[in-house]
């Protein structure tokens, strides 16, 4: 299995937007390798996989669902197939089979999976409103919207690299903005919600999401701003 250095990156931003089962360590390796590929360069995910002890890590999963949907024997793992895992209701099922050991974490169960998947949302910095409000500070605020309604969210981690101009949707998991889309990946990211009826069932309860304080965690974007600013910089 192979994997474009674009795909990787988006792969290694979600994997910083989670706690997952990966250490400081482990994720510094799989930058490293990251940083030695272009975004069109086409490499062997083996180095990857073979930083970790176990596999059940992000990287695994990733493998594991390209390889499932794969019309090939060498698949190559491209961004859409990152988007495709993510925003879909492969991991939806992930994240909801973790439920039963975080009762002491978890207040609305609606915001936690709803947080745990690939949406694709606009960025709002502009002027105050009933809905489209910058979020305190004047950081920007993460507006999903979807026929019939919308979710906002606020106090994200929006990356110092990225414009919130530049880009009319960006894919958004768990309190961090991972990267602009496309047309057609957001067309694709929207598709895959619709298709999620566990998703449509709870994004109806989710009216607004605060990174500042989620779901009796604390303050989740600053964990996320922690953990890039490793990387990428910034404060």
């Amino acid at each position: 299995m192979r994997i474009r250095g674009e795909a990787l990156e988006l792969a290694f931003r979600v994997v910083l937007s989670c706690p997952c089962p990966v250490t400081a360590e482990q994720e510094a390796r799989v930058f490293d390798h990251l940083r030695g590929l272009t975004a069109d360069e086409v490499a062997d995910y083996a180095p990857v996989l073979d930083v970790f002890d176990t596999t059940d890590t992000p990287f695994h999963g990733l493998a594991a669902f390209t390889s499932w949907t794969a019309d090939d024997g060498d698949p190559v793992i491209e961004r859409h197939h990152v988007l495709r895992c993510n925003a879909s209701s492969y991991h939806w099922e992930v994240a909801a089979a973790t439920l039963s050991g975080k009762s002491r974490t978890v207040s609305s169960i609606s915001a936690y999976l709803l947080s745990h998947t690939i949406l694709p949302v606009t960025l709002v910095a502009g002027e105050p409103g009933e809905l489209e409000a910058p979020g305190e500070h004047g950081s920007p605020r993460a507006l999903y919207r979807y026929g019939g309604g919308a979710a906002a969210f606020d106090n994200i981690f929006l990356p110092p690299e990225y414009d919130p101009s530049s880009a009319a949707l960006w894919a958004f998991h768990l309190g961090a903005v991972l990267s602009p889309l496309t047309d057609a990946e957001a067309a694709l990211v929207s598709r895959l919600g619709e298709a999620n009826d566990q998703l449509v069932l709870h994004r109806g309860r989710v009216a607004c999401v605060d990174y500042a304080d989620f779901e009796l965690q604390g303050d989740y974007a600053g964990f996320c701003r922690r953990r890039h600013a490793r990387y990428w910089g910034g404060a």
